[in-house]
C-alpha cells in the first residue's frame, strides 16, 4: 500500500496544477486590453519620410559608385576599398577587386595560383528567402568577421525584391 500514496499525492497536485491553471486563463479571458487605434496620418508621413530616404540613398550610392568607377584601383586606399566591397553592389566590388588582382599581377613577376574575386565572391554567397508583409524594412546583413551592410527597402504587396550584399 505505501506504492499507492505517492501516486494519490502525485494525481492530487496534478489536479490542483490543473485547476489553478484553469482559474489563471478564465481570469486572462476576462481581461481586455483595448489597444489604440494606428493613425492613417502618422503611417503616411514615416513612409514618405522612408520613402524620401531611401530615394536619396539610392542617388547618394549612384553618385559614390560613378566616383569610384573613375578612380584607378590602384589610387584606392584601403579603407576605400573596405567601403566599396561594403555599400556597393557585388559587380562594383568584383570590378575592383579584378582590377587590383591584375594591377598586382602586371608588377609582380611570379603569377599566384589563387582563386579570381569573381571565384571567392560565388564560394561566399548564400542566398536566403523570407516572405514580409508590405512596409519599409531595414535590412542588415553582417559577415564572420563582423562587417555590415544595410539595405532600405519598401515593399508592397505581392512584390518579390532581390538585394544583393557585398560583405
Amino acid at each position: 500500500m505505501a506504492s499507492g500514496r505517492p501516486a494519490r499525492r502525485t494525481c492530487g497536485i496534478a489536479q490542483r496544477t490543473a485547476g489553478l491553471a484553469q482559474e489563471v486563463l478564465e481570469r486572462a479571458k476576462r481581461r481586455k486590453v483595448s489597444w489604440p487605434e494606428p493613425v492613417e496620418e502618422d503611417s503616411e508621413r514615416l513612409s514618405a519620410a522612408f520613402a524620401s530616404v531611401v530615394e536619396f540613398m539610392s542617388r547618394t550610392t549612384k553618385e559614390c559608385e560613378k566616383y569610384y568607377s573613375y578612380v584607378p584601383a590602384s589610387r584606392c586606399q584601403e579603407n576605400e576599398i573596405k567601403h566599396i566591397c561594403r555599400y556597393h553592389s557585388r559587380q562594383a566590388a568584383e570590378n575592383l577587386l579584378q582590377t587590383l588582382e591584375q594591377e598586382k599581377n602586371e608588377t609582380s613577376p611570379v603569377s599566384n595560383p589563387a582563386e579570381t574575386p569573381k571565384q571567392l565572391a560565388r564560394k561566399a554567397s548564400k542566398d536566403l528567402y523570407i516572405e514580409v508583409s508590405p512596409g519599409t524594412y531595414s535590412v542588415t546583413a553582417t559577415s564572420d568577421d563582423m562587417v555590415k551592410q544595410t539595405h532600405m527597402v519598401d515593399v508592397n504587396a505581392g512584390q518579390s525584391i532581390n538585394l544583393t550584399f557585398s560583405i
